[in-house]
């Protein structure tokens, strides 16, 4: 269940492009090449360091030493990310190279219990760069994202955590973005975050929530 209280006013605890964002905020950022991802991302990540925030960047191929020098040329204030950051590749949504959306969530659970004590009072900020998932894009396995992009609003929404989910627009087409979109209550697109009026909530559904398994 959302923890957030629809009367209580929630503290912004991050920005993405000067927008503030709040515990639970799951939002699917459209962009168009590395060096967009980039000027997207590395703030929204460095400014999560200087807060003292664990952050968390998924599903990059090889990048941990090149993603850490691009943040210390941009941050200097926050170098390399230290311990704070972590760095994960696209092994965590798939198992044999087949993509497994449970097996990930549960592992999201459990990385979040573990940084987010209850009686800590910090914040985790999460980017996923999609682009391992190019290669996978068929109709199965498009219907199998959308749902894993769902439930992961219910992860998100169960730690004070706020995070991003990245497609490049020059490599992914109508056929996953269109009912990718319905699965983020928030967009990002140039420059600009909009409340998705045709989100579906996992929320609102019936059935068990998709955590836990593995």
């Amino acid at each position: 269940m959302d923890q957030r209280s629809a009367d209580a006013p929630v503290a912004t605890v991050a920005r993405l492009g000067g927008v503030p964002l709040t515990p639970g905020d799951h939002i699917c950022a459209l962009y168009r090449g590395r060096a967009e991802r980039d000027r997207l991302m590395t703030p929204f990540l460095a400014e999560g360091l200087s807060a003292g925030h664990i952050c968390l960047l998924l599903g990059t191929e090889g990048e941990d030493c090149t993603f850490r020098d691009v943040l210390a040329s941009a941050a200097p204030a926050v170098g390399r990310g230290g311990n704070n950051l972590q760095i994960r590749g696209p092994n965590e949504y798939l198992r044999d190279g087949i993509f497994d959306g449970d097996r990930t969530l549960a592992r999201m659970y459990a990385w979040s219990d573990e940084m987010l004590p209850s009686d800590q009072g910090t914040c985790a900020r999460l980017a996923a760069d999609m682009s391992w998932a190019q290669p996978l894009v068929q109709p199965a396995f498009v219907q199998d994202l959308v749902r894993y992009e769902m439930h992961a609003t219910r992860w998100l929404r169960s730690h004070p955590q706020v995070g991003i989910c990245m497609y490049d627009l020059e490599l992914f087409h109508s056929d996953l973005i269109v009912p990718l979109i319905k699965a983020h209550p928030k967009v990002w697109l140039n420059g600009m975050i909009m409340e998705n009026p045709y989100f579906l909530d996992p929320d609102e559904e019936t059935g068990q929530p998709a955590s836990g398994e593995t």
